[in-house]
């Protein structure tokens, strides 16, 4: 089964996929700007991320592609907002 999903976000085809990643990131948000107006749109997440972690770092991510010129710093705290309003609210993942 395939990890790779195709979400439209802000009007544009966003590649989302699931991944092992290396290093500390727990996600990677990929958008073209001026210097590289060629790079295609993606969100990379840890595959190994579970619970309110992995619903952090995805609205994290989203809010990257939402709004790419916000401050790594109020990006970080509007997800962490939003996972824990998510969380306690009852929104989990369902198996596969």
């Amino acid at each position: 089964m395939s990890d790779d999903h195709h979400i439209r976000i802000r009007g544009r085809v966003v590649l989302w996929r699931y991944a092992r990643l290396r290093g500390l990131a727990a996600g990677w948000s990929i958008t073209p700007d001026e210097r590289r107006p060629d790079l295609e749109r993606k969100v990379l997440i840890d595959s190994r991320l579970r619970g309110r972690a992995r619903l952090e770092t995805e609205l994290h991510e989203a809010l990257h592609q939402l709004f790419p010129d916000l401050a790594e710093e109020t990006v970080g705290s509007a997800g962490r907002d939003l996972a824990r309003l998510l969380y306690t609210l009852g929104y989990r993942l369902r198996d596969r």
